[in-house]
């Protein structure tokens, strides 16, 4: 399958998760710097996308507010952090949508619902049928199921080596985004 392009004004744009695809997967929620730590690839890859033209929207859960284990201040500053280290190495996030609620809150946008990835799509014209949606988790695969983009499982995440990842993960499976992009590049050609 040949894809040109995924939005209407001829911009190519891919969804990412933030945890265990931009920073490595902790067990539990990574709220300062102190707790940051870079996922393999991330640079690497990010640097490919943007020089293939893509536009990276961050797609991330993040119910430690709504659980008072951050506060949006303190979610800005890490994703402040985030977004200099991606440019001193090259890359480039385009845009960051986050859900602050837990499960229990109900909402549209917490991932596995597709709430974010529509608003992104509104908000800039997106196909998303032509469009990635790259995550370590079976609920990352879902919200880009939903929303009707095409899925890349990075492996490192919670699940990915149970059995049913293997009947429920993404389109394509990679071990790091660097080897995600590579995907996304060779599908977009």
């Amino acid at each position: 399958m040949t894809i040109n392009d995924s939005s209407n004004n001829g911009q190519r744009y891919v969804f990412l998760d933030r945890d265990g695809v931009i920073n490595a997967e902790r067990g539990t929620y990574t709220t300062s710097l102190d707790e940051w730590e870079w996922a393999p690839g991330v640079f690497e890859g990010l640097r490919k996308l943007n020089e293939a033209g893509f536009k990276v929207i961050i797609i991330t859960n993040q119910a430690c507010i709504a659980k008072g284990l951050q506060t949006e201040e303190g979610l800005a500053k890490l994703h402040t952090y985030m977004l200099d280290g991606i440019r001193h190495n090259g890359g480039d996030i385009f845009r960051i949508y986050h859900c602050p609620h837990q499960t229990s809150d109900g909402c549209t946008c917490r991932k596995p619902e597709p709430g974010m990835i529509l608003q992104a799509s509104k908000d800039y014209g997106i196909n998303l049928s032509r469009t990635f949606m790259v995550g370590d988790s079976l609920r990352d695969m879902e919200a880009g199921r939903r929303a009707g983009t095409r899925t890349i499982l990075i492996d490192s995440g919670p699940g990915a080596d149970s059995v049913r990842t293997q009947f429920e993960s993404g389109e394509f499976r990679a071990a790091n985004l660097s080897e995600a992009v590579e995907i996304v590049i060779n599908e977009t050609k």
